[in-house]
């Protein structure tokens, strides 16, 4: 029993195996995918959809092809770069939209392309030059395991699956969102394989990246940049600078020297009223005698010319 199970199990340890089911489930992807266009109303915004979706899976399907002959197998490294670059380039566009419509799908396919991108990249470049050159045995994604790293994208990869169940209703959409699911987890079992055969030939295993010298490196960086703002401010005297700043405007004599000037304006002003005042009244008393003597001159005017 045990020898008959162990022979069973050992398909997902077979890299050939893998591979072959990675082919076959993106061709029922693409298949699927053409049939569902065909029977429903054309739109470019279906067939948009459909592009954006079966792009990827096409150069992948490329990629495993060109695995089977000589010459995928001579510019294998190369092949991983294309490879790596378009899963680059996937997670780029899946952050963006993960701004532009924030919800679990889109936190989910994010996380999934970026844990990809990071599997791929320190798996895919151990054993060439690019893995020497650039230093990523110090990179601190190297504390995560191989066995790590495969489980978060099964796991991602599963709760993926649950979400898209409960929110598709059209039995099309759960087809292909199995399919995709399928292939993401062969996928990953795929770099895992290629990693375990890394490890078992000792191909750049000594990798020192931590998280931990990370976060030193972080607390280090704020404490030197808080240590420079405090030396900044010892060395400015504020405190200082102020009280000279109030000594040399002598606010108080300021303000006893305003007050004084305006108490001057104000009496100037009263006076200059006053003497307006007066000189009014004493033109309106000048007044008044003329207009009587005016007066009594028109009387007797008028009364000497009826008596003639």
């Amino acid at each position: 029993m045990k020898n008959n199970n162990s022979k069973e199990l050992t398909w997902y340890n077979n890299a050939s195996k893998v591979v072959n089911l990675i082919l076959g489930t993106i061709l029922l992807v693409i298949v699927f995918s053409q049939s569902f266009a065909a029977n429903s109303e054309f739109s470019l915004k279906l067939f948009g959809s459909i592009i954006n979706h079966n792009s990827v899976y096409l150069f992948v399907l490329i990629y495993f092809i060109l695995l089977k002959f000589n010459v995928g197998k001579k510019y294998f490294n190369y092949l991983n770069l294309l490879l790596i670059f378009l899963y680059g380039i996937t997670t780029v566009t899946s952050l963006i939209t993960l701004v532009q419509a924030f919800s679990l799908n889109t936190v989910l396919e994010f996380s999934i392309n970026f844990f990809l991108l990071v599997y791929l990249f320190h798996t895919m470049l151990r054993g060439t030059i690019v893995w020497k050159d650039f230093r990523l045995n110090k990179s601190p994604f190297n504390e995560l395991s191989n066995d790590t790293q495969y489980y978060i994208i099964l796991v991602l990869t599963v709760l993926m699956l649950i979400v898209d169940l409960i929110s598709t209703a059209v039995l099309r959409g759960i087809i292909i969102s199995a399919l995709d699911a399928v292939f993401l987890v062969l996928f990953g079992r795929y770099i895992f394989l290629y990693r375990k055969y890394l490890d078992d030939n000792k191909i750049d295993i000594d990798n020192e990246g931590n998280f931990d010298e990370v976060r030193k490196t972080i607390d280090d960086t704020v404490d030197k940049a808080q240590d420079k703002v405090q030396d900044v401010l010892d060395k400015t005297d504020i405190d200082e600078k102020i009280k000279g700043a109030l000594d040399k405007t002598d606010i108080d004599e300021k303000i006893v020297e305003v007050k004084d000037m305006v108490v001057e304006e104000v009496k100037d002003t009263k006076d200059a009223a006053v003497k307006f005042v007066k000189e009014q009244t004493k033109d309106l008393k000048e007044e008044k005698p003329k207009k009587k003597v005016v007066k009594k001159t028109t009387k007797k005017t008028t009364k000497k010319g009826e008596s003639k």
